[in-house]
């Protein structure tokens, strides 16, 4: 069973990546800071100099955890708060219903009201997505999987929908199926969830147009800072998946031209 849903990924990833997008456009917002967030960078800077992308991103993790960002963050979702620790982010954080609405929602599982999808089904969509997006970006960059890395499979698709009662019960109301009986239909799962792995690939080639874009106009210091306030959801992508400011930015470059870049900042 391992080896038949090893090959289902392989070819299913490559797939992927030349499958035709369906989804509803996913587009960073290049907008100005709000007062809150400028005056969160502010709070920031005095904290941690300068270069947040250092060797294993050692100062970028700080900053998540510190108590600066974690206020901010309970402040910025007010209806999520309170965050404790910056690893609340990605269990409390939603994306939009309708980026997964009719690739997924309606699509696979014939929901035919975006009203009716719930919080907790819209979060096992998107750590679904997020594991792919991971898988992508750490083969790019050439990092380690952050599985092994991390001595931990919280994060995996098939964790998630088969080991947390989110999981489970998103499998028993939308498909019908006990993950806890001996013969799981994980071929049938798998085909269900397909589609996140297709809409992984546009988010994670967006957010690495948006994040050069901030680089090329704010300079990395100033531009990763602008990325922590305005997407916190994407700097947990990047801190889970990857391990050094190397890896990060061979994904975000031309694997080529990664150390030519690197020399000339």
């Amino acid at each position: 069973m391992k080896t038949i849903m090893s090959l289902y990924f392989l070819v299913s990833f490559i797939w992927g990546l030349f499958a035709i997008d369906t989804s509803p456009e996913y587009r960073h917002e290049d907008r100005e800071l709000t007062k809150f967030e400028r005056q969160t960078v502010a709070l920031l800077k005095k904290k941690f100099d300068y270069p947040l992308l250092d060797t294993e991103l050692k100062t970028l993790r700080e900053l998540s955890d510190s108590d600066e960002y974690v206020n901010f963050l309970s402040k910025k979702y007010p209806e999520q708060a309170p965050f404790t620790t910056f690893q609340d982010c990605f269990y409390k954080i939603l994306p939009s219903k309708e980026l997964y609405f009719d690739v997924f929602f309606k699509k696979q599982l014939d929901v035919q009201k975006i009203e009716e999808i719930r919080d907790d089904e819209l979060f096992i969509a998107y750590a679904y997505m997020a594991a792919y997006w991971t898988l992508g970006a750490y083969e790019r960059g050439g990092d380690q999987s952050p599985v092994q890395r991390l001595n931990s499979c919280h994060r995996i698709g098939q964790y998630i929908l088969a080991k947390t009662p989110e999981g489970r019960e998103f499998l028993y109301r939308r498909l019908g199926i006990d993950p806890t009986t001996k013969h799981v239909p994980w071929l049938l799962i798998l085909d269900t969830f397909e589609p996140l792995l297709w809409l992984a690939t546009p988010i994670r080639e967006e957010d690495g147009r948006w994040i050069k874009s901030l680089f090329d106009k704010y300079g990395r210091y100033d531009g990763m800072l602008r990325l922590a306030v305005q997407d916190p959801m994407l700097l947990d992508r990047i801190l889970y998946t990857f391990s050094t400011d190397t890896t990060f930015l061979r994904w975000l470059y031309d694997p080529i031209d990664v150390d030519g870049t690197l020399r000339k900042r």
